[in-house]
C-alpha cells in the first residue's frame, strides 16, 4: 500500500485556484464598458455580474444594474420592509457602496483596483442571501404555473422545472421552465408587484446572453394582468426579445409558440 501523500505543495494549490478563478472569470463588452461575470455567485447559485462603465474624468462606475434587488424582489422578497431594508443598509455602509433604486453601485478611481472590485461582488452576494430572512410572502402567480403546466400536460410535454441554461457573460441563467424540442423553449413567469421595468431590462439582458450560446432559443415570458399592469417600456422590452411575452391565460398562443418550436 503506498503511503497517503499528506504534503500540501502550495504552488500546486496556488495554480489550481489561479486557474479556477480565471476560467469562472468571464468578461463581455456593454454599452459604455464591460460586463465581468465574477467567480462569486449568489443566492441561487447564478455567478455575480459586474458592470463597470466610465464616468466623471478619472474614475469609473461599478454597478450590479439592478440584478440584485431586483432578484430579490422576483423571489417575492420586499426589499422596502423594514428589517430587510436596515440589513441592505449595512450592507452598503460596510461596502462604501450607493443605491439608486433597485440599482447598487460604487464610484472606483482609476487605475481600478481589484480588491476594490472583489469587494464589490462579496457585498453583492451579501445582499442576495437576504432571500433567507423569510419565506416570501407573495406567491402571486400560482396560477400561472398551474395554467402552464396544465398545457404541458394537454400536450403530453414533460418540462423541466428550475433548470439552468449557459449562457456566454452570465454563465448560468435559472428559468422556471424549459421545453426540450427541434428548438428549446425556456419559460419564465414574472412573480414582481409593481414597478416591472427594472425586471423587464434585466430580463432582456439575459435572454440576449442566453441566445448568444443558443441562437435558436425560444423565450417566452408569462405576466398575471390581474396584478401586474405592464408599461409600455417593458412591454416593449417582453416582445422584442421573446418568440412570445403575453398574459399567462392567453393559453392558445402558448400551444403556438410551443407548436412552432416542434415544426
Amino acid at each position: 500500500m503506498n503511503p497517503v501523500e499528506t504534503k500540501l505543495d502550495p504552488d500546486k494549490i496556488r495554480a489550481a485556484l489561479s486557474g479556477f478563478w480565471n476560467n469562472a472569470l468571464a468578461i463581455e463588452a456593454v454599452r459604455g464598458g464591460w460586463a465581468l461575470a465574477m467567480p462569486q455567485t449568489d443566492a441561487e447559485g447564478w455567478q455575480v455580474v459586474v458592470e463597470i462603465t466610465g464616468g466623471a474624468p478619472g474614475k469609473v462606475r461599478v454597478s450590479d444594474a439592478g440584478r440584485t434587488l431586483g432578484g430579490l424582489e422576483m423571489l417575492g422578497q420586499r426589499t422596502d420592509s423594514e428589517v430587510v431594508d436596515g440589513y441592505i443598509e449595512s450592507i452598503l455602509r460596510q461596502s462604501h457602496m450607493e443605491r439608486e433604486g433597485s440599482e447598487l453601485f460604487r464610484w472606483l478611481p482609476l487605475p481600478l483596483d481589484p480588491v476594490e472590485v472583489h469587494i464589490f461582488a462579496e457585498a453583492l452576494s451579501a445582499v442576495s442571501q437576504l432571500r433567507v430572512l423569510h419565506e416570501p410572502s407573495l406567491r402571486i402567480q400560482d396560477l400561472a404555473d398551474m395554467t402552464l403546466q396544465q398545457v404541458f400536460a394537454d400536450r403530453h410535454i414533460e418540462a423541466l422545472k428550475g433548470i439552468s441554461l449557459p449562457g456566454k457573460t452570465e454563465k448560468r441563467v435559472r428559468v422556471d421552465y424549459v421545453v426540450e424540442s427541434t428548438r428549446q423553449v425556456a419559460f419564465q413567469i414574472l412573480r414582481r408587484r409593481g414597478r416591472l421595468l427594472p425586471v423587464m431590462e434585466q430580463w432582456g439582458y439575459r435572454w440576449q446572453d442566453l441566445q448568444k450560446v443558443n441562437s435558436s432559443l425560444m423565450p417566452v415570458m408569462l405576466y398575471n394582468p390581474a396584478v401586474q399592469e405592464i408599461d409600455e417600456a417593458s412591454r416593449a422590452i417582453g416582445e422584442e426579445v421573446c418568440s412570445l411575452f403575453c398574459a399567462y391565460d392567453e393559453t392558445d398562443r402558448i400551444h403556438g409558440v410551443l407548436e412552432a418550436a416542434a415544426s
